[in-house]
């Protein structure tokens, strides 16, 4: 038995593939608590939730506000992120 196998066996895995599937729960885990902070980092600045803060946002006409723009554009990236990341959790723990 080669060294690898020996390791895993003794650490509880019956294969090179079960390990990184538990590697790859983590890795999916750990990207979606990086975007859930950054979500709510955006709805502690702004006290709203992200629909809220759109829907105030462009209500105001003729009024440009960049940085609650570019604020927008990246919560929307880490909520959809944070979609994403949490979906691949879910994928990989039903295999």
């Amino acid at each position: 038995m080669n060294v690898v196998k020996e390791i895993l066996i003794e650490e509880g895995y019956s294969s090179a593939e079960s390990l990184a599937k538990d590697i790859s729960v983590l890795f999916a885990l750990s990207k979606a608590e990086q975007y859930r902070s950054e979500c709510e980092l955006f709805e502690k600045k702004y006290g709203v939730s992200l629909n809220e803060f759109e829907k105030t946002l462009h209500s105001q006409k003729g009024i440009e506000v960049f940085e609650k723009e570019e604020d927008l554009e990246d919560w929307e990236f880490s909520a959809n992120a944070l979609k994403w990341w949490e979906e691949k959790v879910k994928e990989i723990r039903s295999d």
